[in-house]
């Protein structure tokens, strides 16, 4: 029996639960990006799994957190080597588990695709415990490597890499350089995306963006904002340049109040319904 599936139409856990349910002998064979695994079943039961140089659970657990990319599987090869002993269903729960902590944890992090650098400052605290793998983590970051090349060079998985990300960010030791940059871009798009709506993508926006102009005069008094955007005809235009002069509370607070009052202004034009509908679709449409 052969099996081909999209990792965006079925999860890997999902794969194991068929090919584990039906007491399947064969191999499946993950491709996701770089990343190439393996996890050999016999009978129904995992056995063993390789992920580069990590074998065991801990590779399946990392195959898990996989979501694009391919999975094949061939039936009867017999693996090399005994390195899972828990059978599938142990594997299941924790890989899930992992699964979806990660999901979470993924949402205070920056894009996989981010390049972190190291901070000059101390910790938050006086004293913070530094276990060896994040020392590993925290040499790895350089000002060059993303997130997805630390996950690679430091051999620790997928799951390890993000929640020690997540805890050096949190503590202060690594930083985003781009942060306040990407950070403003999303809240302009957002913005962007309220005026199509409410404006009916252009046709009825000069009244929005005249209350954004006001309401930008009034929150923003030294003008340190404003001198980065330019208002178009229809939208708001970002100037390039460093917002080294503009912290990220500052930031989340004007543009928070600056889509509220487009937010409520749209309300009143359209009526809660149909007002409270745009307001979501823009959301929506800013997660895409």
């Amino acid at each position: 029996m052969g099996l081909q599936a999209d990792l965006s139409d079925f999860t890997l856990s999902e794969i194991i639960y068929f090919l584990s349910h039906f007491k399947k002998t064969g191999v499946l064979t993950v491709k996701a990006g770089s990343s190439f695994g393996e996890v050999y079943f016999d009978k129904g039961d995992t056995v063993h799994a390789i992920l580069g140089d990590i074998k065991g659970p801990e590779a399946v657990f990392n195959l898990c957190l996989e979501t694009l990319g391919e999975a094949k599987y061939t039936a009867g090869a017999k693996s090399p080597e005994v390195t899972i002993k828990d059978g599938a269903g142990k594997i299941l729960e924790e890989g899930e588990r992992r699964r979806i902590e990660m999901a979470e944890i993924l949402k205070t992090l920056p894009p996989l695709d981010t390049v972190l650098a190291r901070t000059a400052q101390a910790p938050e605290e006086s004293a913070v415990t530094i276990r060896r793998s994040d020392w590993t983590i925290m040499a790895l970051v350089n000002g060059k490597r993303d997130i997805r090349q630390i996950v690679t060079d430091s051999k620790l998985g997928m799951f390890e890499v993000v929640k020690t990300v997540a805890w050096l960010l949190a503590k202060n030791l690594v930083m985003d350089p781009k942060e306040m940059e990407r950070l403003f871009k999303d809240k302009v798009n957002f913005v962007n995306l309220l005026l199509d709506e409410f404006g009916v993508k252009g046709t009825g926006v000069a009244p929005y963006l005249e209350l954004l102009t006001a309401a930008l005069a009034e929150l923003d008094k030294g003008g340190r904002m404003a001198r980065h955007l330019e208002f178009g005809a229809d939208r708001l235009n970002i100037v390039p340049g460093p917002l080294s002069d503009v912290t990220r509370e500052e930031m989340i607070e004007i543009w928070e109040r600056l889509s509220d009052a487009v937010h409520k202004k749209g309300l009143k034009e359209y009526g809660p319904m149909l007002g409270k509908h745009k307001h979501q679709t823009a959301q929506a449409r800013s997660l895409k």
